[in-house]
């Protein structure tokens, strides 16, 4: 009797049966979600500052400021950087070229910077 029990058939059937319950059962990291066809929302991602560089220049009519990010890769032609001093009205720029690695060119948009910000994206 004992000797039925095992038999190759019963065994599929358990290893069937527990392969389903594993698969269909969220484990730790989430496993499935159910039902199938609704969509996940999306992950919200936090946004980190990037460093980008220091403000070597200011010109006399504040209307663009040279930015030297050093070794780092320079951003796009239109990029919004910003430079967010505690106390201070934000300043927002939108860069416009790149002028001699490793010197940015960009317009203010908003604010008025200091030579020696840091500059982020």
């Amino acid at each position: 009797m004992k000797e039925e029990m095992y038999s190759p058939l019963v065994r599929l059937r358990l290893c069937v049966l527990l392969l389903a319950i594993f698969t269909l059962l969220p484990g730790c990291a989430g496993g499935l979600h159910w039902p199938p066809w609704k969509k996940r929302p999306p992950k919200a991602i936090a946004k980190i500052p990037q460093f980008m560089g220091t403000v070597t220049l200011v010109s006399d009519e504040p209307s663009f400021v040279l930015i030297d990010n050093g070794s780092l890769p320079p951003p796009a032609a239109g990029t919004v950087l910003t430079i967010n001093n505690p106390g201070s009205v934000p300043v927002e720029m939108k860069v416009t070229r790149i002028q001699r690695p490793p010197f940015v060119v960009a317009d203010i948009v908003k604010g008025i910077p200091k030579k020696g910000d840091q500059v982020f994206r």
